[in-house]
């Protein structure tokens, strides 16, 4: 039980360490949205806490020579139940953490569904904010949304737009010039992302890889795209670009 306790123990500085590190780096915006990362925070602190207490614990019932110590750890209320699974399951979601890269989603991440350029399946809220941003400081979403929202896709023709996002083709994609700049909206966490994108048309466009960030600017122009006529973006100038600090966009 000791040896196990000590274990444990590790287990949760460790992995408490972990959850400030990724938030401290950054990398906790890979996971989850910008509201919630006080949470990785909070649990951080609490898990070094209680491995503290734990190995205070431990030091001080080593100290008492006239009695057993593994008797006193048996006793003690706050090691009973203390078993390897329970050991197992603290240590698992920290290998994973160190052991696999941290990296946002992608074009690899995209569903069998393909990216949406529209919100129609969605409510969304909080367009009201959209209409009130100068075209050129609507980002992708907020051009998603107006796109939703419009009663015609003639009313986007010439209006230009500059815009970041990671490339994406797929099989819609007949014309060789054209593909996505896309981003991931985040409600809470990754587990309900959702691919959204704005349709580019540029001669030699090609060259651009699927995956890598880009900047474009442009004015719209409707074009026909899987069967129904969508403003499509006919770049004037495309940079290839770092990615975004936090590469989600959030509802």
């Amino acid at each position: 039980m000791r040896t196990r306790k000590w274990l444990e123990s590790a287990a949760l500085l460790l992995l408490g360490i972990y959850l400030l590190e990724t938030r401290l780096s950054g990398e906790i915006s890979y996971y989850i949205a910008a509201q919630f990362f006080w949470l990785p925070i909070m649990a951080g602190i609490i898990l070094i806490a209680i491995g503290v207490a734990q190995v205070s614990y431990l030091l001080g019932s080593a100290g008492q020579s006239s009695t057993n110590p593994d008797l006193l750890l048996a006793r003690s209320p706050h090691t009973q139940g203390v078993t390897w699974l329970s050991l197992i399951l603290v240590c698992v979601p920290l290998v994973l953490g160190v052991v696999l890269p941290a990296k946002p989603l992608g074009a690899s991440a995209v569903g069998t569904s393909g990216i949406a350029t529209s919100l129609n399946s969605l409510n969304p809220t909080g367009s009201t904010g959209t209409f009130s941003l100068a075209p050129e400081n609507r980002n992708v979403l907020d051009w998603v949304r107006a796109f939703s929202a419009a009663a015609t896709p003639d009313e986007f023709t010439g209006q230009p737009a500059d815009l970041i996002g990671f490339v994406y083709r797929d099989i819609r994609f007949n014309d060789q010039n054209q593909f996505m700049v896309a981003r991931f909206a985040v409600s809470c966490c990754t587990a309900d992302a959702l691919a959204i994108g704005v349709i580019v048309e540029m001669p030699d466009s090609a060259k651009y890889k699927q995956d890598g960030w880009v900047r474009v600017r442009g004015k719209f122009q409707v074009r026909e795209f899987d069967s129904h006529q969508t403003p499509v973006l006919i770049a004037e100038s495309i940079e290839e670009t770092a990615m975004p600090e936090r590469p989600y966009l959030y509802p």
